[in-house]
């Protein structure tokens, strides 16, 4: 099973460099595994299968968070609306129905109002 999970991680290794990818001299703060830069410029864990951020000493780390706090609450509420979406699949009572369909709409205007905060 070890041997299995080694070889797979080997195989995405080689696909990301095939993509233009290229590994870091840089370690994962976490499990240890060389991080590579993707072509965009995001540096990538590819056993935590997360994107990493490597703040410079001197930095603001707020400057570094807020892009990462945006992510996580955008699938925060995109994770939400799929919850609701099943519960909607299966829900037969009128009156919980629209209070769901109210949910999705405010879960909606959050997902907006968070892109266009993000813009700003």
């Amino acid at each position: 099973m070890e041997a299995e999970r080694s070889r797979e991680k080997m195989r995405r290794m080689a696909n990301l460099l095939k993509s233009g990818a290229r590994m870091l001299n840089r370690a994962c703060p976490v499990c240890g595994t060389p991080l590579f830069q993707l072509p965009s410029g995001e540096i990538w864990c590819i056993s935590c299968d997360k994107r990493v951020v490597i703040v410079k000493e001197g930095e603001r780390e707020g400057a570094v968070l807020k892009p990462l706090l945006w992510e996580e609450l955008e699938e925060t509420l995109l994770m939400k609306l799929r919850e609701v979406n099943m519960r909607m699949r299966v829900e037969e009572d009128p009156e919980e129905l629209q209070r769901l369909t109210h949910l999705v709409s405010s879960l909606l205007e959050a997902l907006e109002d968070l892109k266009k905060a993000r813009a700003d």
